[in-house]
């Protein structure tokens, strides 16, 4: 859904990162967005798909701070897109540094969450990726 929407519009959503959910345990540091996309033959960002079944706008902390990290390495911006199939819509949000708040969860890992202020409707990425 979300690389077709990317492909549509002129972006080529390359693949990045693995999905890790099925793994027990996986080293720290070692998470990675899904994609980079790339316009015209350039990198230009770093994007993760997230599906939730609630309208929980968060990530976990350990992959937050992954992600800066690759987003530093290679000089790109990181954005995390997630999906609520509660109210069927998405928003996205372009990571930054001290952004969220922080909680745990129920199985104790550590999340940030998004506020109103950083999340975007999910029909803007487009027009987001646009303008870089």
């Amino acid at each position: 859904m979300g690389d077709d929407l990317l492909r549509k519009n002129g972006f080529d959503p390359v693949p990045f990162g693995e999905d890790r959910r099925t793994e027990r345990v996986w080293e720290v540091g070692k998470d990675k967005p899904d994609r980079k996309i790339v316009k015209a033959g350039r990198e230009i960002a770093l994007l993760d798909w997230k599906g939730k079944s609630r309208d929980h706008w968060m990530i976990n902390r350990r992959a937050y701070n992954a992600y800066l990290e690759w987003g530093i390495k290679l000089k790109l911006p990181v954005y995390v897109a997630i999906w609520s199939f509660q109210s069927k819509m998405g928003k996205f949000v372009r990571l930054r540094l001290g952004m969220g708040s922080t909680a745990t969860e129920w199985d104790r890992n550590a999340v940030i969450i998004f506020g109103p202020i950083d999340l975007r409707p999910w029909g803007d990425l487009v027009s987001e990726f646009s303008t870089l």
